[in-house]
């Protein structure tokens, strides 16, 4: 189990959710998508992130 890790994110978790939204971009939703998970709460781990995506940590 990894270490959990701290992060401070400036938007809102209803901005993240909106701009996920409008998102055009596989990368970008990616980042939004990484950002509204650990923002609501829903991912507490780096790796958790990495499964979730499909993606080495």
């Amino acid at each position: 189990m990894s270490r959990p890790f701290k992060i401070e994110i400036a938007e809102r978790e209803e901005e993240l959710k909106k701009r996920l939204q409008t998102a055009n971009l596989g990368s970008q939703k990616e980042k939004l998508m990484m950002l509204w998970w650990i923002k609501s709460g829903q991912v507490k781990e780096q790796q958790e992130i990495g499964k979730r995506l499909a993606k080495d940590t």
